[in-house]
């Protein structure tokens, strides 16, 4: 059975107060799925890249979509160039170490087999 971790974190769009659903699931090791809700509604899932996200508490990664640096009032995470989200460092750098605990950095590992699977039935 593989580990799902789940957070909930308030960011910032522009200066809007955004209600954001993290969730890491060990059987997709990358990525940390961030849902975009009002507690009730889904209004946008985007799937990051754990890696990005950690190096970006650093300083500035990505081009093109993505985007992630460190600043003032937060972390940023730039979406398509047009949506600049703020986060707390600490509640992300304590989502991601969480992570690591579950996965190490380079121990990730990926069930092609059933990735495959997955495509196909999907059509």
């Amino acid at each position: 059975m593989n580990a799902v971790l789940h957070d909930k974190l308030f960011m910032r769009l522009h200066e809007l107060p955004v209600l954001a659903h993290l969730t890491y699931d060990e059987a997709d090791p990358y990525a940390v799925r961030v849902a975009f809700t009002d507690g009730e509604h889904v209004y946008a899932e985007w799937r990051l890249d754990r890696g990005m996200l950690r190096e970006g508490l650093r300083h500035e990664v990505g081009e093109g979509d993505v985007r992630v640096w460190p600043g003032w009032p937060g972390v940023h995470i730039e979406l398509c160039g047009e949506a600049d989200f703020t986060v707390g460092e600490q509640s992300l750098g304590r989502f991601l170490d969480r992570t690591y605990e579950v996965v190490p950095e380079g121990e990730e590992r990926v069930d092609v087999d059933a990735l495959v699977s997955r495509l196909l039935a999907t059509g």
